[in-house]
């Protein structure tokens, strides 16, 4: 692995146009951030087995995404030198054991990696981490009437950044959080709170702990992300 902190190709393109982007890189052991159409190359040369195997299950569109969610994470094991310079991306798993969560080959490391959009983030970090990226509009506000606690909803009504700003950062907090805390997504609606909202920071509530979080944003997108360094 890389011993020393170098510039990253990766956010290159949006350190201008995204606020908040160096604190996410430092924060983590690296953040990528691509868009989607620079992520296909032949599949074929790309999948190993298991991924071949799963994305012959799915529909063109879900294809796409997630290709590109797996070239994502194999430029980031290359980045950080996980493997051999010369190995093929065929030979470089990024199926974890379960079939369903991202890993970076066997390197040990966590990762969490978003594909349902323009934009593929992706995080490596020593921990259990959450990533997610939405457009600020009234889709989050929707959704959170639904699935909100009632203190959730006076957090965003309050809050100075506004209602679909606001919103927007405590959904993706509700999306982030189940992948770092390893919960699946119905639960986490229910039993994580959202307790602070801001422009580039926030706070959640899980049980009895508490969690970090950490916003970027730029052409009219939030990202984020959420570390659970004590699991």
């Amino acid at each position: 692995m890389r011993s020393t902190r170098t510039p990253s190709p990766f956010l290159e393109a949006f350190s201008t146009r995204w606020s908040g982007m160096d604190r996410l890189q430092s924060a983590y052991l690296e953040v990528s951030l691509l868009p989607i159409e620079a992520l296909f190359p032949p599949g074929e040369q790309l999948f190993t087995p298991r991924e071949r195997a799963k994305s012959g299950r799915m529909s063109p569109r879900r294809q796409r995404s997630f290709t590109a969610a797996r070239v994502a994470l194999k430029r980031l094991v290359r980045y950080l030198g996980l493997v051999d310079e010369n190995r093929p991306d065929r030979t470089i798993e990024t199926l974890g054991p379960d079939n369903i969560r991202p890993c970076l080959s066997d390197s040990g490391l966590y990762c969490s990696v978003f594909h349902s959009g323009p934009l593929v983030p992706a995080v490596a970090h020593r921990h259990p981490v959450g990533v997610d990226l939405e457009g600020v509009s009234q889709n989050s506000m929707r959704a959170l009437q639904l699935f909100s606690l009632a203190r959730e909803q006076d957090l965003i009504s309050l809050s100075p950044l506004g209602p679909e700003r606001a919103a927007t950062r405590v959904w993706t907090c509700k999306e982030a959080a189940p992948k770092a805390l390893g919960l699946h997504l119905n639960n986490a609606l229910r039993e994580v709170e959202v307790v602070s909202v801001g422009k580039e920071e926030g706070l959640i509530h899980y049980q009895t702990k508490a969690y970090p979080v950490r916003h970027g944003k730029g052409d009219g997108q939030v990202i984020t992300l959420i570390a659970c360094d004590d699991l």
